[in-house]
C-alpha cells in the first residue's frame, strides 16, 4: 500500500514540475565583431600603429543599422537576416569606405521560451577603400556569443 502512495506522490510532483517555460533567458541578437588593425606614416616619417577607430560612423545600406562612435575599438554590427550580402557606408578619417560581407544566414532554433536566433557564417568581406589592405575572416561563425569576426587592415 505504501508503494502505491509513493508512486502516487511522485508522478503529481512530477507533473506539476513540468510546466512549459515561459520567459526566454537567453541573448538572441547576433553581431558580427570587426575589429581594426592600422598603421600611418607620422610627419617625421614614423610608422604609427593604431588598432582603434578615433572616431567612426556607420550607417547599414538597405537596413536600419547603424553606429557612431569615439575611441572605438571593436564594433558589433547585425548582419541583415533576408540577404546574404550586408553592407555598410563608414566614415573614418574624414573618407568614406563600404564595407561588404557575405554571409549564410540561418535560423537556430533556441528553445520553446526563446524560439529561434539568426546566425550566419561569413563567406567573404571587402572594402572600397584603397587605404584598406585587406578584411581577414578571424572567425567564420556569427552567433549570439560575442567573438571577432574580422578584421580591417588598413594603411594611410
Amino acid at each position: 500500500m505504501q508503494t502505491k502512495w509513493y508512486i502516487l506522490i511522485c508522478l503529481i510532483i512530477g507533473l506539476a514540475a513540468c510546466e512549459p517555460e515561459t520567459t526566454c533567458h537567453q541573448e538572441l541578437d547576433s553581431a558580427v565583431q570587426i575589429t581594426l588593425s592600422a598603421d600611418s606614416i607620422t610627419s617625421a616619417g614614423d610608422t604609427a600603429y593604431y588598432a582603434q577607430w578615433d572616431s567612426v560612423t556607420v550607417v547599414g545600406i538597405g537596413s536600419d543599422i547603424g553606429m557612431q562612435g569615439k575611441g572605438v575599438k571593436v564594433m558589433g554590427l547585425e548582419l541583415r537576416p533576408d540577404t546574404s550580402l550586408t553592407a555598410y557606408l563608414m566614415l573614418y578619417h574624414n573618407q568614406i569606405d563600404t564595407l561588404y560581407i557575405q554571409h549564410t544566414p540561418r535560423q537556430q532554433f533556441i528553445s520553446m521560451a526563446c524560439g529561434c536566433a539568426v546566425y550566419h557564417t561569413i563567406t567573404a568581406a571587402w572594402s572600397s577603400d584603397p587605404r584598406v589592405d585587406s578584411v581577414s575572416i578571424i572567425n567564420a561563425s556569427v552567433e549570439t556569443v560575442a567573438q571577432d569576426n574580422l578584421c580591417i587592415y588598413l594603411h594611410e
